[in-house]
């Protein structure tokens, strides 16, 4: 699970990193094209589903050690 967990957060990481850079990327040569936002807007949607995903993993992984502490 750890691992998992792991995984998950390098890949909503860089996820949030790629959306910001290509944001900043599009906000500075003033690109208004269609495909261009798109394309930007995939990568926020997917950091956002991959950062409730990992959200998710960490508390599971925090509760099983929790429990593995009890007992």
């Amino acid at each position: 699970m750890k691992t998992v967990t792991l995984i998950s957060s390098i890949i909503t990481t860089l996820l949030i990193m790629s959306t910001m850079i290509c944001g900043m990327w599009l906000k500075a040569k003033n690109i208004s094209d269609p495909s261009s936002l798109a394309f930007h807007m995939n990568f926020g949607i997917a950091s956002v589903v991959f950062c409730f995903i990992t959200m998710i993993l960490l508390i599971i992984f925090l509760l099983g050690i929790k429990k593995k502490g009890e007992e």
